[in-house]
């Protein structure tokens, strides 16, 4: 492993940053099928049932396993989903809709979560979703559910990297100021300069 010193020979000049590492990111595909859901009334032969998700909550539960000797630990998560369904006769027209309902469950997924000499967070994330088909049943309508489930944990640390420099916007498309008017002024400090040895 390179030391400070040696990346400075390669680089004219280095800087330690603060930035979220991304120590584990992984995705799954879940698929929930028979969620059922009560009817306020039986409905008629015929009828049929569109649902709509509204909202997916993803978070981390419980506490987490203590990780192994290489940094992995059980994470447990909870996923929430609030939806509406709308329930047509059997030519199409809106005869009912069930709004705001929901239903969770919890996963248990094996991460890259150190716990020192700082706790990493976990991060959960529900990108892409989708509903149905769904299927009246006497008192009941179920539904067949299918999530993107991202799942990373992070911690803040600090960096040495070599630089190039600040980053520095171009000049957008459009009319510019007539000077003496400056259009980015400097943004950011001046770096000190390096202490002799």
């Amino acid at each position: 492993m390179e030391t400070e010193q040696d990346v400075r020979k390669l680089f004219p000049e280095t800087v330690c940053i603060e930035v979220p590492k991304v120590y584990d990111f992984c995705f799954q595909a879940e698929r929930r099928e028979n969620v059922c859901f009560e009817l306020p009334d039986r409905c008629s032969e015929g009828v049929s049932a569109e649902c709509k998700i509204t909202h997916v909550s993803c978070n981390e539960v419980m506490p987490r396993s203590n990780p192994d000797e290489n940094g992995r630990a059980n994470v447990v998560i909870a996923v929430q989903v609030t939806l509406d369904i709308k329930i047509k006769n059997a030519i199409g027209h809106v005869v009912g809709t069930l709004h705001d309902l929901s239903f969770g469950f919890t996963k248990t997924v094996l991460l890259c979560a150190p716990s020192t000499p700082f706790p990493t967070t976990v991060v959960c994330d529900v990108p892409n979703f989708a509903c149905g088909p769904c299927l009246v049943l006497g008192h009941q309508v179920c539904c067949n559910f299918d999530l993107c489930i991202i799942i990373q944990s992070v911690a803040v640390v600090k960096l040495l990297v070599p630089s190039f420099g600040f980053c520095v916007p171009h000049l957008c498309e459009s009319v510019s100021p007539v000077g003496p008017f400056v259009c980015p002024p400097e943004l950011f400090p001046q770096p000190c300069r390096p202490q002799c040895d």
